[in-house]
């Protein structure tokens, strides 16, 4: 690995002065290079950018060379770009979705008005297009981008918090990684009937509760781009999805192919366009903090509605970001690439000191058979399956893959980088970049697409990561932290399909079809029979 990065990355980084000197010398045309690559925390840290009135505040493709450090530091800066308030026009103006607020100041990121209060603002990301409101039963039309929709019916008055800003409260409909669509109740993923509550499941393994005995809720969503995509070419419908997948009327060559951000050369003058940033995706991971008022400094917060299916319960709480996925397709990624940040009171091994008030998924005291880390809480055989455990009782959580000491020295320079331009009251200064995946050289295809009849796995190079490990997130991928995103997201296809790829999104099996039904007949017949 040390080689790898040196030949990529050092190299690289000292040759090309020498290569564009060259150029001029023989007049030939030259390239503006890419900016400097950050080859030190220290310089990443420096190299950040906190002003979202820049060109490269939240950027279509990486601006650093594509080495393990650039693609380290590119992920810490889409999670500030991403984390930043998005315009308070929104969601009174749907179309203000997804852009951050320019009138901002860093002084002001991630600072609640009070310690002990939630945070009023919602980070962009919190303004994408929810998973659950993309693909409908009955594969509805989905509403317009930057549409939010009003609570459950089930959502009562008399379950609300009082005290809280109105635009602090948003609809947590907190769907996990592998939900599915409710006219079918099927898991797609994992082939078995939908009998555990999907708000509250993992990838795999079951849910996630926290050591307060409170249950994780977790959430899915895209940006602009992708969900242009979805909505232009119908994909909410599986019967849509095959046909642009095996480019049934002529027009898709490409297959399902996400749009991917253009590549950058130097810093753009001005901020660009979500349309030609590239396909976003995000997953997070929320634990409930209502009552608990002294833990709000730490937590990006928000008051949510929350709804358990498996108990029908609709109530208003302070959650806090535990958990953060941010995946982006781009020239330079065209397999997208895969940051993964948690807050650091989650379970030892991270950038964070031993926090005063206890880890949220962690108990070093705790003895006894029940207390074996990254238990899965459900079991499956065949169609059914069996809860393990009682779903308040804490799951006893640990860090299988230690951080790489670099990225401990990157987490604590931006860190401290975030307290020094806030004051120290940022609750950004207590989260941590896991880990990135990227793919270091992937085909060399002019057209680098899916193409149209494409099977999985779909693979396009050799992925890498810090140290070479596994990157996985102990909120999002609490019982398989030994694989890789990739390892799964390969495989991912489109609904009614075992085989036909989907561009490494999981979210498309979600869909349902109005045009043709016997695409999910299956899952349904089967759902009814085990009703």
């Amino acid at each position: 690995m040390t080689n790898r990065r040196f030949s990529a990355g050092t190299f690289a980084a000292w040759i090309l002065p020498f290569l564009l000197a060259a150029a001029l010398l023989l007049g030939a045309p030259t390239v503006e290079p890419r900016t400097a690559l950050a080859q030190s925390a220290e310089q990443c840290a420096d190299q950040l950018i906190f002003d979202p009135n820049k060109g490269a505040f939240l950027t279509s493709d990486i601006l650093f060379l594509p080495t393990q450090e650039g693609a380290n530091c590119y992920a810490w800066q889409m999670f500030v770009a991403m984390n930043w308030p998005v315009n308070p026009g929104w969601p009174a103006t749907p179309a203000l979705a997804g852009e951050p607020d320019r009138t901002a100041s860093v002084a002001e990121w991630g600072v609640p008005s009070s310690p002990t209060s939630p945070i009023t603002s919602v980070p962009v990301w919190g303004s994408f297009k929810a998973a659950e409101d993309i693909f409908l039963p009955n594969a509805a039309q989905p509403t317009g981008w930057g549409v939010q929709e009003p609570p459950p019916s089930e959502c009562r008055s008399d379950k609300m918090i009082f005290g809280y800003p109105q635009e602090s409260v948003r609809v947590l409909s907190a769907i996990s990684k592998n939900a599915v669509n409710s006219a079918h109740r099927f898991n797609l993923s994992s082939g078995t009937r939908d009998t555990v509550s999907q708000e509250i499941m993992e990838a795999t393994g079951g849910w996630l509760t926290d050591q307060d005995g409170k249950l994780v809720f977790f959430q899915r969503a895209v940006g602009k781009a992708e969900f242009d995509y979805i909505v232009e070419n119908n994909l909410f419908d599986a019967a849509d999805q095959l046909r642009v997948a095996t480019n049934q009327d002529g027009q898709h060559p490409k297959g399902l192919s996400l749009p991917r951000g253009g590549m950058l050369r130097a810093p753009p003058s001005d901020p660009q366009p979500q349309e030609e940033l590239g396909a976003f995706e995000i997953k997070a991971a929320w634990r409930i903090l209502t009552g608990e008022p002294e833990m709000f400094s730490r937590y990006m917060t928000t008051v949510a509605w929350l709804k358990r299916p498996d108990t029908g319960q609709c109530t208003q709480e302070v959650v806090g970001l535990v958990g953060l996925h941010i995946i982006h397709k781009t020239d330079t990624f065209p397999d997208f690439i895969w940051a993964t940040f948690e807050q650091v009171d989650n379970v030892p091994g991270g950038s964070g000191s031993p926090p005063v008030n206890g880890y949220s998924f962690n108990n070093p005291d705790c003895t006894g058979p029940d207390c074996t880390p990254n238990q899965p809480r459900i079991e499956c055989d065949g169609n059914t399956c069996q809860d393990l455990y009682p779903r308040d009782q804490p799951v006893q959580v640990d860090r299988s893959q230690k951080t790489p000491n670099d990225l401990v020295e990157l987490n604590s320079s931006v860190q401290q980088k975030i307290a020094s331009l806030t004051g120290g009251k940022s609750v950004f200064q207590y989260y941590e970049l896991v880990n990135v995946l990227w793919d270091q050289s992937p085909s060399s295809e002019p057209t680098l697409e899916p193409g149209a009849g494409a099977t999985v796995p779909l693979r396009y190079g050799t992925f890498q990561s810090e140290g070479n490990l596994p990157v996985a997130n102990t909120t999002l991928e609490t019982y398989i932290q030994s694989r890789s995103c990739d390892a799964c997201h390969a495989s991912a296809t489109i609904a009614g399909s075992e085989t036909l790829a989907s561009d490494f999104s999981f979210l498309f099996e979600d869909a349902d079809s109005s045009k043709a039904p016997h695409l999910v007949e299956q899952v349904k017949r089967f759902a009814g029979q085990s009703k």
